[in-house]
């Protein structure tokens, strides 16, 4: 069991009777408490794409941002146009970069069938964290009605067969990658485990809260470590000091950006509700740090990095 399984299993259960006790909790409070992660790991965790980029194309990188914030600024222009679709291309790439951050280091190359199981698993974990939490996205939609657009897609049916469809093609793709052995059996129960254990937590926990913990937890502390060892090897940083201060410009900035976002609509210079706001930041920082981590990846294959990390 890694350090982050544990740290996961531990935080839902020191949340268990604290949930019980305060019963209900409005997104308001699930927010502030969950904000801090989100802003201090989360976050920096996308923050260095411009230098993952560069390792691969160093004069590229005027270009590199140029191309970065023009993805930016079309993923704003579809929200403003078309949000239903804005928000279905954000659940199914976010799908596919959580699959591919969790199984990528067992192959040593990506082919079609493991670029498939990354969707397959990202799509049966967000379709449950929707599904589990159904209620609380309704009440949502009443009260704001910039989410009831999206309505169609929190459908209950819908949701139940999704995740349904997912989850068997999931432990179905999991069962071919065990019977070609690209894992051992004692990574394929290990992957069963944690994918169970991310329901366990989407069904026990309210939405925010248990999108933190796994997005923290499981997603960004090993992203981050895969980063910072890349970057060790490539002599581009030489301690976890020299790594913070990699991350620390651009994680400042988006701070910066979302606290003028936050501030024009606090003096009613923008007309929208917070969650609906913040929904649209990160979906804009998603759409391309997708992207540079599916090409991250690939030079991690053609380095043979998960290789060379398991000799050592």
């Amino acid at each position: 069991m890694t350090k982050e399984i544990f740290i996961f299993i531990a935080s839902v259960l020191l949340l268990m009777p604290i949930l019980s006790v305060f019963g209900e909790i409005s997104f308001s409070t699930q927010f502030l408490f969950c904000a801090p992660f989100i802003f201090m790991i989360g976050i920096p965790h996308g923050a260095i794409d411009n230098v993952l980029h560069g390792r691969d194309a160093p004069h590229q990188k005027q270009y590199f941002i140029l191309v970065y914030l023009l993805i930016i600024g079309f993923n704003v222009i579809l929200w403003m146009s078309f949000p239903l679709l804005a928000y279905v291309l954000f659940l199914g790439i976010s799908a596919y970069h959580f699959g591919q951050s969790q199984f990528s280091h067992y192959f040593k190359r990506q082919k079609l069938i493991h670029q498939f199981s990354y969707l397959l698993w990202g799509v049966s974990i967000l379709s449950a964290l929707i599904l589990f939490n159904l209620s609380e996205i309704h009440s949502w939609m009443n009260d704001y009605p910039e989410f009831a657009l999206f309505s169609p897609i929190h459908q209950l049916n819908s949701l139940v067969l999704t995740f349904c469809i997912s989850s068997i093609l999931t432990f179905g793709s999991l069962f071919w990658l065990l019977h070609n052995k690209a894992f051992t059996v004692s990574s394929f129960f290990m992957e069963c485990l944690i994918f169970l254990l991310i329901l366990a937590a989407f069904y026990l926990t309210p939405l925010i809260i248990g999108f933190t913990l796994y997005f923290i937890i499981l997603h960004s502390f090993k992203v981050l470590g895969e980063e910072f060892r890349f970057l060790r090897a490539e002599k581009e940083v030489s301690s976890v000091l020299s790594f913070l201060k990699l991350l620390a410009p651009f994680s400042l900035l988006s701070f910066l950006g979302l606290g003028l976002v936050f501030a024009l609509i606090y003096f009613n210079l923008l007309i929208i509700p917070y969650g609906y706001a913040l929904l649209i930041i990160i979906s804009s920082i998603t759409l391309p740090h997708v992207f540079v981590m599916d090409h991250f990846y690939k030079l991690l294959f053609r380095n043979n990095f998960y290789q060379q990390k398991e000799k050592g």
